[in-house]
């Protein structure tokens, strides 16, 4: 295959979807004519799809979404958000705030940005804007916020990472992105606070907080606290894989859901497993094309040209990395963030490996980079949900978003150049 013949390929692919052809659709149809154009056999396009999805530690990936939503019915997005209220309610911005670190707990249960987008955002978008605060920045910050659940552990994106890079351990990527994670909180903390401030936006300071208070939110809490603890103990510990851990959530999440808080009604049940294999085959319908694709462009020998083509341009680390983060802010505008770890990361990574860049760090960065496509049009899957949750435009919902975006753009510089955050405990 010729450059241009892999780009004409790529220029197809976004171009169907461009035209609002679902994004796994436009992925088979290019790849079938693809293969059509070079005369190879059409049956391993159907193979390398099948053995794509044959593999079991990507049935994390359904029991984690399936664990996401039985904990958002089940009564622990709630409960989390009081928590979190307790410590940084009453300050300015207090709500936005809370709503950024009850995103980071809940992201290390759910492992989707979606499902912590719906989760989240429905208890706290209209609270905000009930309390004075703009809509679009509302609504645009619980998009910002859901983000957070792709980079801390466990991640479906991580997951997926770690299956297409051979050598790559699940539960290590996991690790890396505990203090990425934290800072993406922290970058959209503080332009929040700030925004916040200049407009008066307090949290509810009538309410009384105390130690006492604090103590018996948590104490609520604590079966949703412990929760992390069963996944990422048991996985580190050895006790269970990552796959047989996200099981374990989903039976934890029941349990706690229907017998101990008892918000999630036996009744409800069928709706909350519809809910999650709709998503689910969202997510895996896209997985097989994206690896066929994979395949073909590095059979064809792309990932050795475009790394070519590339070092004509990049001298040192820094223009590569600068390089390269533009690309990944690019394509996550238009192509799902797992479809685009399957198929960029073989062609992008021998780029950076001439340069010392741990496998991990530069999986951290990638899923980074794609994940603020979430929350940047056309794709932008957190801005739908959490317009459709505020009743506002889309415009205003990713105007609204800025301010935490550029916190989000610095967050990624930051780790992109200080490789020792996401290498620290790897």
């Amino acid at each position: 295959m010729e450059l241009y013949q892999s780009l004409l390929l790529i220029v197809l692919c976004f171009g169907l979807i461009l035209i609002r052809v679902p994004i796994a659709i436009a992925l088979a149809l290019s790849l079938f004519l693809a293969y059509i154009g070079l005369d190879l056999d059409v049956i391993d396009l159907a193979l390398d799809s099948y053995q794509s999805v044959d593999s079991f530690p990507l049935l994390a990936i359904p029991m984690f979404i399936l664990a996401g939503n039985l904990m958002a019915t089940g009564g622990v997005a709630q409960r989390l958000l009081e928590l979190m209220d307790e410590l940084v309610g009453s300050m300015y911005g207090g709500l936005a705030i809370v709503t950024i670190f009850s995103s980071i707990l809940f992201g290390g249960l759910s492992g989707s940005a979606p499902a912590t987008v719906a989760a989240i955002g429905s208890i706290t978008i209209p609270e905000m804007i009930k309390r004075g605060y703009d809509k679009g920045f509302a609504a645009g910050l619980a998009a910002c916020a859901g983000v957070i659940a792709i980079i801390i552990p466990p991640s479906n994106p991580m997951i997926i990472y770690s299956l297409n890079q051979h050598g790559t351990a699940v539960s290590t990527m996991f690790i890396a992105g505990i203090i990425p994670g934290i800072l993406f909180g922290i970058s959209m903390a503080i332009p929040a606070y700030i925004v916040a401030r200049k407009n008066g936006w307090r949290g509810d300071t009538t309410k009384t907080r105390n130690f006492k208070t604090f103590m018996a939110a948590l104490f609520r809490a604590k079966w949703a606290m412990f929760t992390p603890v069963i996944i990422l103990g048991g996985i580190y510990s050895g006790v269970f894989t990552p796959t047989e851990s996200a099981a374990v959530a989903c039976l934890y999440a029941y349990i706690i859901g229907v017998f101990v808080h008892k918000d999630l009604k036996i009744i409800d049940t069928f709706k909350v497993l519809v809910d999650s294999a709709g998503i689910t085959v969202v997510a895996m319908f896209l997985i097989p094309f994206a690896v066929a694709l994979g395949k073909l462009l590095t059979s064809q020998q792309i990932p050795l040209m475009l790394t070519q083509f590339m070092s004509l341009y990049m001298n040192n680390y820094v223009s590569a990395m600068l390089l390269i983060i533009l690309l990944l802010l690019f394509v996550g505008t238009f192509m799902d963030t797992m479809a685009s770890i399957i198929i960029l990361t073989p062609l992008l990574y021998p780029i950076v490996k001439q340069y010392d860049v741990s496998i991990y760090h530069f999986g951290i960065l990638m899923i980074m980079g794609l994940g603020i496509g979430f929350v940047t049009p056309p794709l932008g899957g957190n801005l739908f949900i959490a317009n459709q949750i505020s009743k506002t435009s889309i415009q205003n919902v990713f105007v609204g978003s800025l301010p935490m975006l550029v916190g989000m753009l610095i967050c990624v510089l930051l780790v992109a150049f200080v490789p020792i955050l996401s290498n620290v405990f790897t």
